[in-house]
């Protein structure tokens, strides 16, 4: 774990950036006192990914988003024309 002043990070914070992002962990002091920890970010699976790991869930049998559209109205070409239609409605009562 390295350690640098409060100076130091003012004066050259992209220094300090890289280091902790080639994995170093770096402690800033002001006055001998540490006051941070940087340290670098790891990311984190999704929580669906995370679950189907686990074996809570699985994964969708198809991708992408259904056509739900046909289903709920199929004389409505798109959606956007089913959402004013309803806002439409709401207006009018």
């Amino acid at each position: 774990m390295e350690t640098i002043g409060l100076r130091e990070l003012n004066q050259n914070p992209s220094r300090a950036v890289a280091r902790v992002r080639a994995g170093a962990t770096i402690v800033v002091t002001d006055r001998g006192k540490p006051v941070l920890r940087m340290v670098p970010e790891t990311e984190q699976a999704a929580t669906l990914q995370r679950m189907i790991s686990s074996g809570e869930a699985r994964p969708p049998a198809e991708q992408g988003m259904p056509e739900v559209i046909e289903d709920l109205a199929p004389e409505t070409e798109s959606l956007s024309e089913l959402l004013i239609a309803d806002r439409e409605r709401e207006r009018n009562r």
